[in-house]
């Protein structure tokens, strides 16, 4: 349980982010692939050949996020729409856990005496529920 608070500890000091080639459908079902940036504060679609951001959505902005396990694919609901994907270079309960451990790292006040909720870490990161 420590280590893991530990290492979204380490996500916010290093400032990690997690870069995935994801498949979106689109009108007419063909299957396009892209590149999808989890980033401290947002979610980056970005162009798979230049690495150019194409659209951000702010975690601020984020009202849910869901992952259906049984299709592994994950849906952000944005206050601008929702995102729908699922990813081919990391599982779908990683992309969870960053998101998760993410928005806990921006509840945390800057108090170096503040209590960790682990309550809410844990429900935030851990998948399944």
């Amino acid at each position: 349980m420590t280590l893991i608070l530990e290492e979204a500890v380490c996500l916010q000091i290093y400032k990690l982010s997690v870069h995935l080639r994801i498949d979106s459908v689109n009108l007419l079902f063909c299957i396009v692939q892209e590149l999808l940036g989890i980033h401290q504060s947002k979610v980056i679609r970005m162009d798979i050949n230049s690495g150019d951001s194409l659209k951000t959505w702010r975690y601020d902005s984020l009202r849910s996020w869901h992952v259906n396990w049984e299709v592994r694919e994950v849906i952000l609901d944005f206050e601008e729409g929702k995102v729908q994907f699922s990813s081919l270079s990391a599982d779908c309960k990683t992309v969870h856990e960053f998101i998760g451990g993410y928005i806990f790292l921006s509840m945390r006040s800057q108090d170096k005496n503040q209590n960790l909720d682990v309550e809410l870490f844990h429900k935030l990161t851990g998948g399944r529920t």
